[in-house]
């Protein structure tokens, strides 16, 4: 489809003969001859670039990229500037406003189709980037512990390998205390901690590729610090670089949480498309959780990033589960059933169920629940080629469609 440019100009004349020049290209022309027409037209049909004179009555050009660049869906318009002012000062002003290209007139035919070529090859390069690098990011969290964060954690990235045949990443957040590399009886060779001395700056994919563990079921691992001294080393900034680089790299990241707000946890936080909210059916877990929901509220955290998971971790009766519902106020869609042999094996001998075991209950249940999990648009259609996890949760789910019928 032909790109959509927007051209602004007080000057009639100069508006027929930039569209001409621009139709050539094959390019779609809207026109307009103030500023205020050109908002209301941009923002009716946001263009894919706009051209834009300096000299108008009522707004200036440089008026009209200012208010466009502070519009959500018009700030990331590629712009530029066409004047027959041409000085330092001018151009200074017009990257200000938050231009991207400036051109003088009277412009070359030639120049300008060069400058938007240029221009719409960057959008798309971006907007390609953007396609292809999708990261979804699971955060599993609690306010309290001892609730089962990194036994689901864990689970849920290997899951996702497993799922979907293409490594994830589980980063333990739990920088003083986290263990997620021995849930997976990983030798702890490096960690997060080998990261704290290096710059923010410096930091690449390479250097993330050499420090994460890596498991035989192809899941990697970013394992807490040994040390709590080298854990208060990983910065806020550290933690938001580290997570650009793995979302850019790998289609699944799982964080695993402390129980705490403190910076970093709050970049990982901020990052999640999901936040998995896990509690027990007691009252210090059910008053933590709702505590949580609160900060998250005051957040700004959209209510369907979160997602309550119940997890009835002792044998002795614990409060119902409807009970625990009308306190917080939210549904608990997923209750995970009291398992704890299973599940204090797994944790002793660093083998998850849902590899070591997948043939269990406890094992096709967090099959599923990898599954309910995963980024949605890949839950639409069947894989190329599809793995045993993937074919074992689809012939459960065809069995109870079957039932239900």
């Amino acid at each position: 489809m032909a790109a959509h440019i927007l051209i602004v100009d007080d000057n009639e004349l100069n508006l027929k003969l930039a569209t001409k020049v621009l139709e050539r290209d094959g390019y779609q022309i809207s026109t307009a001859l103030n500023g205020f027409q050109a908002l209301a037209l941009a923002t009716d049909s946001p263009p894919d670039l706009a051209i834009l004179d300096v000299m108008m009555p009522d707004m200036d050009g440089y008026e009209l990229c200012a208010r466009m660049r502070e519009n959500p869906s018009l700030k990331s318009i590629p712009v530029i500037i066409l004047t027959a002012l041409s000085s330092v000062d001018d151009r200074l002003k017009a990257f200000d406003a938050g231009a991207d290209d400036f051109l003088s007139k009277p412009f070359a035919p030639a120049e300008l189709q060069a400058r938007v070529k240029v221009l719409l090859r960057h959008l798309e390069a971006r907007a390609e980037k953007t396609e292809i690098h999708k990261a979804h990011k699971v955060a599993v969290y609690s306010l309290r512990g001892g609730v089962g964060v990194s036994t689901l954690a864990t689970n849920l990235a290997a899951g996702m390998t497993q799922l979907w045949g293409k490594e994830s990443v589980l980063v333990d957040m739990a920088l003083v205390n986290g263990q997620s590399a021995l849930m997976l009886d990983l030798p702890i060779r490096n960690t997060w901690g080998d990261l704290a001395p290096i710059p923010t700056e410096e930091m690449d994919t390479e250097l993330l590729e050499q420090v994460m563990l890596r498991h035989s079921s192809g899941t990697r691992v970013l394992a807490a610090p040994r040390s709590a001294i080298n854990a208060d080393l990983i910065t806020e900034e550290k933690a938001v670089r580290v997570i650009e680089l793995l979302e850019a790299r790998y289609p699944y990241l799982i964080f695993d949480l402390p129980h705490d707000f403190s910076p970093t946890t709050l970049a990982a936080l901020d990052a999640a498309d999901k936040i998995l909210m896990m509690l027990s059916p007691e009252m210090a877990s059910v008053r933590s959780a709702g505590m949580a929901l609160s900060v998250f509220e005051e957040l700004g955290y959209p209510e369907e990033k979160i997602e309550l998971v119940l997890n009835w971790n002792f044998q002795s009766q614990g409060l119902p589960r409807g009970e625990i519902e009308t306190a917080l106020k939210r549904k608990l869609p997923i209750v995970i059933p009291y398992v704890a042999d299973a599940i204090v094996s797994a944790i002793t001998i660093g083998k998850p169920p849902i590899l070591n075991a997948p043939e269990t209950a406890l094992g096709a249940l967090l099959e599923d629940l990898v599954y309910y999990w995963s980024e949605p648009e890949q839950k639409k259609k069947k894989p190329e080629n599809p793995t045993e996890a993937w074919q074992r949760v689809a012939e459960r789910a065809r069995k109870r469609a079957k039932a239900a019928s």
